[in-house]
């Protein structure tokens, strides 16, 4: 408990979620301003970005995995609608979501965003996928060129100079 005119230390550990991901099975990669970190570029992010394969199964998988460890959607709609391109579509066009957000209340909190509209085929990319281990916690990280295709697409300055830098350790 925060007592008066403490500072709360923030700190931002992931592992409990790509763990709980793993024991559920669930499909999954890495991507966003983690998948950087992942690759050895030293940036701060403070939420988690997977793209799902996203079948009615994996999503179900999905959703039961992150309730176990807390999280909740952060708006009210099914996260089973992530499997129904027609639902997608919806979320995206009417609604503006480019992510289904999942939020775990504890302090610090924690994002776990589900990209609505994911590349094409995320079974090449799955196959393809970079693994990292950390602290023996195996983590599914988008293939380096696919990862430089959504931050150029994306061209906000951070995601520029996140393609700079993997350029800098010669990853592209």
């Amino acid at each position: 408990m925060k007592r008066k005119g403490q500072k709360v230390k923030a700190s931002f550990d992931p592992l409990d979620i790509f763990a709980t991901l793993n024991a559920g099975r669930v499909e999954y990669l890495v991507f966003g301003g983690l998948a950087v970190v992942l690759y050895g570029v030293g940036r701060v992010t403070w939420d988690v970005d997977v793209i799902v394969h996203l079948t009615a199964s994996n999503v179900d998988r999905l959703a039961k995995a992150l309730t176990r460890i807390g999280f909740v959607p952060r708006v009210p709609a099914d996260p089973r609608g992530l499997a129904d391109p027609h639902i997608r579509r919806v979320w995206t066009q009417e609604k503006a979501m480019a992510v289904y957000s999942f939020i775990d209340t504890h302090i610090p909190p924690r994002n776990v965003d589900v990209m609505i509209r994911p590349p094409h085929d995320f079974e090449d990319l799955y196959r393809r996928r970079h693994i990292v281990k950390v602290r023996r916690i195996t983590i599914p990280v988008i293939p380096v060129d696919a990862l430089v295709r959504l931050k150029r697409a994306a061209g906000r300055p951070q995601d520029l100079q996140d393609i700079a830098d993997l350029s800098r350790l010669g990853l592209i």
